[in-house]
Parts: structure tokens; sequence; C-alpha cells
């Protein structure tokens, strides 16, 4: 059976057996073991009803087979599908649809042709019947959630013979449309896509049929009755694509080319259809890209709200597809020359090659926006080659657009900047409203204003009258961040967004949400400054999306408590400024969804010790009921608990940190302590840990092994980040000894990435810690400054003069604060074993980082071991490699902090095999 269905008493019956073998094991908790980490459940996507009576969720692992899990808001009824994913309802509530994967371990070892495909289970919430569609590439229900349209995979046909195989490869397959009610099917053939408008009347698909005569764009009404599909637009070989719907006057734009065998010059055309029409009207050709742009075939097309407008790209020539032509050389020379591979990097390049490299797929797909005007057929170009980025507005006449350009050199060593233009979709004119801005700027919904953020304030810009104002200057508190410790310029809180009214905006300082009136230039508090007085972070959930929020609106807030580290829920109303306590239950609490009348809410309840399982409640939080109960895994282990440490670092500067210990804590006891930490970690106190085989340790994992785990705060000194780390490790460390806590023999430090480089430089400053494992660490920032980053190809310069790195002034300006931060300059005075992990194909810190470290202490005769993880990036992806690394620091810490039987890759490493 795909699905199982459960009424009220066997839901009571179930919970109480569970409940007695809670209690019966409570008194025999274990350790976790590593196939407990690869067999632990965790919750995937979830889903709502829009009358919120259903929801939702995935359960699943990292080693066999998941299930999805529908059950009903009150609780009384569930159903189980096996292997279900991506669940979705229709908007009558009546049906849900998942997604069924293949076994677990069928696909593996098959090659991507041979792989079993997946099948779609469609489920009547009401009667509990079943149907399974199999071979499925895509589904999805009408708007109107009268219909499902199944759109099937290709099918292999073993009597075909292989021409006439790559002809059906090459073309579409069945489109299933299914009417819900009474389950009456419509199968079209050869559809290679679909679109269907919101309105649910309209179907339109490309049928690419092995007979080429049949190929072309069709329209069937729906709901779909066994008609005959009609002609919209057929062209020899033809192919469309990029469909965009104008509902409330059932017009279609797409673009549409031939479909030529060989890469020939773009071809494509911007077409209009309307249902009431029988033939499509074309309205841009290549002919009205202006010089040196196309017409592009993958564009992006989108109308405005009021369907007298429609966005679409054009593109830079440079990037077409071109004929391929032969070469004709004057000589020897000439033609071998042509053969050279090499790579020009001049000193005034915009982007350096391996970022201009890494670019390149993103840039050669790039539109440059322009907008058609329907009734007066007027083509208008927003953007450019200089002004490449342009936010898309559907109401406003006017949009605002950005350069980078002016800056492109400087952002190798600077950061991005960038200049703030509003563009005029009539004329398409271009007016600049502030310089070098390395924040947010956004168009008011009208057009009316221009709101932009610089020098620590919010700016409005009349685009009218051309006024300015600065928001936020009489405002009592900040809106840049309070805590920068970075040397570069701090950021805003960002914006909320805008009011339907165009001219009002909400932003956030760091506790409060304020609603600024850009007419008047007045602002208020929304949260009534509730956050500050009482160190509240509250931000919008964003659980009731739209594109712009209006004064009746109620928001649904969360508030993050910074002295508690407790997260509860609340809600406010933009026209009365105050906020509501919803719900506070001293833990973690997130927003997750809402139906759509607001009424019901679904919400997660987490801690350390608690699994962050649905919860669902009316609208007044009056009734409250848990509909899943992943934190029954938990009974079984040797758990433990989090609670909360305050110190001070070696400035006197108050800082926290968590403390989790397992779940049998002797205090009578001294604990090894695995100390693990990036930059401030203690809001994770009532965080549940993610428990999963990974690069990163997993808290319970080695709580329930009878370890302490510690997360402490850090606080950097910019130019100083090395000494910042020792700075707050060391009296967080000592903290735990003088609480009785910590083994002071049997203290461990772990860290990756940035923490990795921290936990390099700190052994070579303290003997405090038994031994160390550090991941993917930068250990010579001399070498590392003028690096790489190979993922985006961007210089690492950046990164030490403004950004994460700390240091402030380049390496010209003050050598001795890169020489000074650098770990491998005193790995002579390191006496802490150093494990060393690294990716040889890590795309943000050079491997080489970790070969200059082990290369240095090994020479010194120190005790260094480096795992190399072969064709792995930053963080190992590879399956094998995680477990491997998992057991590796287990069995690293296991030896040197609770002084067990070292493996023998401690003791005396691995030759090489060959492999």
């Amino acid at each position: 059976m795909y699905g199982l269905k459960f009424h009220a008493k066997t839901v009571f019956s179930l919970f109480f057996l569970l409940l007695l073998a809670e209690v019966s094991v409570c008194q025999e908790k274990r350790a976790m073991t590593l196939m407990d980490l690869m067999y632990f459940q965790s919750m995937g996507a979830t889903a709502i009803s829009d009358n919120g009576e259903w929801i939702a969720y995935e359960v699943r692992n990292e080693r066999s087979d998941g299930q999805a899990i529908v059950v009903s808001s009150n609780g009384q009824i569930s159903y189980h599908i096996e292997r279900g994913e991506k669940p979705a309802f229709t908007s009558n509530s009546s049906w849900v649809m998942l997604t069924q994967v293949p076994p677990f371990h069928e696909p593996e070892g098959k090659d991507l042709k041979e792989k079993p495909q997946n099948k779609l289970v469609l489920l009547n919430l009401l009667s509990g019947s079943e149907r399974v569609f199999h071979d499925v590439r895509k589904a999805e229900f009408s708007q109107d959630g009268k219909s499902l349209f199944v759109h099937h995979t290709i099918i292999k046909d073993t009597l075909l013979s292989k021409g006439q195989l790559e002809k059906l490869r090459k073309a579409g397959t069945v489109l299933r449309v299914v009417q819900l009610q009474g389950l009456e099917e419509d199968i079209l053939d050869f559809v290679d896509s679909y679109t269907v408008d919101s309105l649910s009347r309209n179907l339109v698909f490309f049928r690419r049929d092995t007979l080429s005569s049949r190929n072309g764009l069709y329209h069937l009404n729906l709901p779909a009755t066994g008609h005959e599909p009609s002609v919209i637009d057929t062209i020899s070989n033809p192919k469309f694509s990029s469909f965009s719907w104008y509902e409330k006057k059932s017009m279609l734009a797409y673009v549409r080319a031939y479909d030529l065998e060989k890469d020939t010059v773009e071809n494509s055309e911007l077409s209009i259809w309307r249902a009431d029409y029988a033939a499509p009207d074309v309205v841009v050709v290549q002919k009205d890209a202006p010089d040196g742009l196309i017409l592009p075939f993958d564009n992006s097309l989108t109308w405005s709200s009021d369907g007298n407008k429609l966005f679409f790209g054009f593109r830079e020539e440079r990037f077409s597809k071109v004929v391929h032509k032969e070469g004709e050389f004057s000589g020897l020379v000439d033609s071998l020359q042509s053969f050279a591979q090499v790579d020009v990097w001049h000193w005034n390049d915009p982007q350096i090659k391996t970022h201009e490299k890494a670019s390149w797929p993103q840039m050669s797909r790039q539109h440059l926006l322009a907008v058609y005007h329907v009734t007066d057929r007027r083509i208008v170009p927003l953007a450019d080659e200089d002004i490449r980025m342009v936010q898309v507005s559907v109401s406003s006449p006017y949009l605002a657009g950005f350069s980078s350009t002016d800056y492109s050199v400087k952002a190798t060593w600077d950061g991005n900047s960038r200049d703030f233009y509003v563009i005029s979709l009539v004329t398409g004119e271009k007016q600049l409203i502030a310089k070098e801005l390395r924040d947010m700027a956004s168009v008011s919904p009208t057009g009316r204003f221009a709101l932009y953020f610089k020098n620590g304030h919010w700016h409005s810009h009349n685009i009218l009258s051309g006024s300015l104002r600065i928001i936020t200057s009489r405002a009592e508190f900040p809106f840049f961040d309070e805590n920068n410790d970075t040397p570069t310029e701090p950021s805003s809180y960002r914006m909320m967004g805008w009011l339907d009214d165009g001219v009002s905006v909400i932003f956030y300082d760091k506790y409060d949400i304020w609603l600024a009136n850009l007419e008047y230039g007045e602002i208020t508090n929304i949260t009534k400054g509730k956050g500050r007085a009482e160190s509240v972070i509250f931000r919008n959930a964003g659980i009731d999306p739209k594109p712009f929020f209006s004064t009746r609106d109620q928001i649904f807030l969360e508030g993050f408590n910074e002295k508690t580290k407790e997260r509860a829920l609340y809600s406010a109303r933009l026209s009365s400024p105050g906020v509501k306590m919803l719900l506070d239950v001293g833990k973690n609490l997130k927003w997750r969804m809402a139906s759509r009348d607001l009424k019901t809410f679904v919400y997660t309840s987490e801690s350390y010790n608690e699994y962050p399982d649905l919860w669902v409640a009316d609208h007044q939080f009056k009734k409250l009921l848990k509909l899943s109960n992943l934190s029954a895994q938990l009974s079984k282990f040797n758990w433990g608990h989090s609670e909360l440490i305050d110190f001070e670092n070696q400035d006197a500067v108050p800082l926290q940190g968590v403390l989790i210990k397992p779940g049998d804590y002797d205090v009578s006891k001294k604990y090894p302590v695995f100390v693990y930490f990036y930059e401030k970690f203690s809001q994770r106190l009532h965080e549940f840990n993610q428990t999963v085989i990974n690069h990163r340790p997993s808290f319970g994992y080695y709580a329930s092994n009878g370890y302490c785990v510690f997360l402490p705060d850090i606080h950097f000194d910019i130019g100083y980040p090395g000494m910042s780390a020792v700075k707050s490790l060391v009296p967080a460390v000592q903290k735990l000894i003088d609480m009785g806590v910590a083994d002071p023999d049997a203290i461990g430090l772990h860290g990756h990435s940035w923490s990795g480089y921290q936990v390099a430089f700190v052994v070579t400053q303290t003997d405090l810690f038994k031994a160390a494992i550090a991941g993917a660490p930068v250990s010579n920032m001399t070498s590392a400054y003028s690096g790489i980053r190979w993922g985006s190809g961007l210089a690492r310069q950046f990164q030490y003069e403004r950004g994460q790195s700390r240091i402030g002034p380049s390496m010209f300006e003050n050598l001795d604060l890169y020489l000074q931060n650098s770990p491998v300059f005193y790995a002579d005075k390191i006496k802490t074993p150093l494990l060393l992990m690294h990716g040889d194909r890590d795309e943000a810190v050079p491997w080489e980082q970790s070969i200059e470290l082990y290369l240095a202490m090994r020479r010194l005769g120190k005790d260094v071991i480096f795992l190399q993880y072969r064709d792995e990036p930053h963080h190992p992806q590879k399956y094998p490699n995680k477990v491997d690394y998992t057991i590796r620091m287990k069995e690293y810490f296991d030896y040197h902090l609770r002084g067990m039987k070292p493996a023998r890759w401690i003791t005396e490493g691995r030759p090489y095999s060959g492999k």
C-alpha cells in the first residue's frame, strides 16, 4: 500500500504504546553510534492546505527510504506515503499530490539513463483513495483545484531502431490532463513544454513530434473535455519558451525560434497571443535589438500589473551563438598561434581572469532589461552594458538600476560598490541618485521615491522634485549594525518592505521595526520600543508573503531575546504601534506556515534536546496541537542538555557560550570537553543541532558519548583576529575548569574554515588544549592574501582588507599584521597535537594553506597529521568521505582526550597504496 489511514482512536493507542516504550527505556539511555547518525530522521519539505485543515511533511534520513505524512490539523486522521516528497495541495484543499522517489538503494550504481523514474501519488483527502502515475517528469494542480497536469518522462521502446530512439529522445512526451472530479483524462502526445494560466481557463503547449509536420504551439480550453487542441503558432522546426500570462486579458507572451540542427545566429522572436484571437502578434524581432545586442531565445518575460507593458531582455551580441567557420590563416606561424591556449591578465582588466571565467556562465546568459509598450507598440531599452542590473517592478513608472563599472577594478580588494539610478519606463532616461553604495536601494511601488542606505542612514529621494531627505537623521538609535567588527562601513539592518501607498516603507533597527512616511519624513516605531527595552530582536517571519504591505495588515513576528536566547511568536498591526505576544514557552519558536485565511498557523518548537517538531495553532493561539514527533528518537540516547555560560575575555569584554552536558552528567566528575566555535554561537542555546554525518561535529553524538561540548563566543579586535580568538577561548575554557566541569588535561579544540584558521593560530599561543582539529584553515596570510577563491574566481584581498579576516590595511601598508596573524610563522611554538583536514579541490581556501602548516610542523618534528580528501571542495560532499572524517575526528579526540586505544593511522599513518 502507498498510504495508510489512521483514525483518532488508533492514533491515541499508538501514542499510548509509544509512551510506554519511552518510559521503559528512559533508564537505559545509551550513547549514539555512527549508525544512529546515519539513520536519524529529520524533517524535509512541508505544506499546508489553503483552508488550514491539512498539513503535510517529509520525514527522511541519510541511508534509507523516507516517507511523507499528511495529517489533519486536528490530529485525527493521517496518511503515510512511502518515499513521498514535495507535497502540494489543491486550492480547494480536497487533494494532495506527492512525488514518490525510487527505493533508496535501487538507483545506486546505475547509469543516469537506466535509473528508475519517479512516480506521483494522488491522494483524495476526503475518501483516502489513491491513484499512482508512473514515469513522471513534472506535475502540478490548476489554480482552481479542478485539474491535475502530469507530464511524463520518455518511455523506452526496445523494438525501435537506434535512429528512431534518437528521434524519440528529442521529441516531447505525454501530458496527461486529469479532471479531479471523476478522474477523467485527456492525453496529449509529444508535449515538450506547457503553461496554464492562473484562472485555469487555458492550456497552451509546445508539441515536438517525431513528425515535424505536427510541431507547433497549441491551445486547449479548460477544463479539457476531449476536444482537439487548436493551433496557435507553427513554423518549420519551431521551438518555444519563456511563457508568461496576463490573465486579466487572457494574453500569453512567449518566444519562438527556428530549431536548427547546427549552432547559428539567434533567430528568436517575441510574440503575444490573445485567447480570443487566432493568430499571435509578433512584437519584437532581431532587427529591433539595439546595436551590439540580440533578442535571446532563453528569455524572461514579466507583465506589468496593468497589462500594458511587457518586460523582456536583450543580450550582448558577443554571447550569441555563431555559425562556425573554418579559419583562414596567412601562414604557418599565424595558423599555429591560433591554437595557442593563453589568457592575458592585464593590470587594468575590469575583472581578474578567474573571476571573469567563473562569472562567464551567468554573464553570458544575462538579460539586459527592456520593456515593450503594448498600446503604442514601442520598445524602450532599460539596461545596457554599463547599467546591467535593473529591478523589475510591475506597478512603478520608474525602476531601480545599478552600475558597478567604476568600481570593478577596486572590487578586487575593496568589495562591491555600485551607483544607483532610477530609469523611466516611458523614455528609458537614467537619473543618477547616489554613488558608491554598498547597501540596499529601492524604488517605491508608485515610483514617487527612491530609497537607499548610506553613511549609517536611510535616505529618500523624491524622483519628480529631486528633493533629498535623511529619514533617520533625528532617530534616537542607530539603524546601522551596532555590532559591526569588520574593517568596513557598517551595514543596515535591511528593510522589511514597502506599503502599497507608495510613500511608506518599513525597516529595522537592531531590535525594533519602524514605519517611515517618505513624503513627510515621519517615522513611527511599530514595535513601540519593546525590542530595545527588553533586548528582543523583532523580525517579520514572512509566512504571509505579499508584494506590498497595507496599513490594514497584521504582521507575524519572531522575537529573539538576546539575554535568554529564547524566541517567541508575536503579531503586530501597522495601523497601531505595539506588539501582541502570541506564544512564549522559553524555547526556540519559529513560524513555519499559515493557511490562506490566516486562521490556522504551523510553527516549530525546539531546544537542544527537543527536535523542531510541527505544532498547529488556531488564530487566537488557544488551541495548540503537536503534529509530528521526531523528538521521540532522542528518548533512547544519553542526549544531555544545554545551559548558558557567562564569561569575560582577557580584555574584560562580557561574552557567553553554550555548554552541553551528557544526559548522565555527574557533578562530582570532570569531563573531557569538545570546544567548537566560529564567531558567535551562544544564540544556539535553544537550537536543535543538525544530527547528520558531516564535516561538523554532531553535538548529541559527542555528548551522549561522555563529552561536554562547549560553544563559546569570540570577540574580535580589528587587525588582530588570531589573538582575539586566544583572548576569548582561553578564559572561556578556564571558566569551565573553575566550575569543575572540565578536565584540564582533556580539552579539545575544533574549527573549520574561518574557525579552522583560529584553531591553527590559537595552538601557537597556548598549550591549554590537549589536541586540536583544524579543517580548511588559512595558515599563512601573506600567501593567502594574494590568492584566489576558486569557486567565485575572486581575489582574496578584499576578505583581508574589508571582510571576515578583519586585518584592515593592505599587506603593503602593514606587512607586520599579516605576519603576526599567520600561524605558520609560529609553528615552532606549537606543542598541541594537530589534525588538519582539507579537500584538494577547495574552492574557498586553497588547500596549499594546510600543506604549508603541515610541512612547517613536520620540519620542526611536531605532532601533526594531515587528512587530504581527494577531489573534495571546501566542505566534503562525498558520503564515504564524510563518514571517514566523522570516524577519524572522534577517534582522534577519543585517543587524546579519553585515553582510548589509538587507531593505527594516528600512531603510524597510512602508506600510499597506489590508488
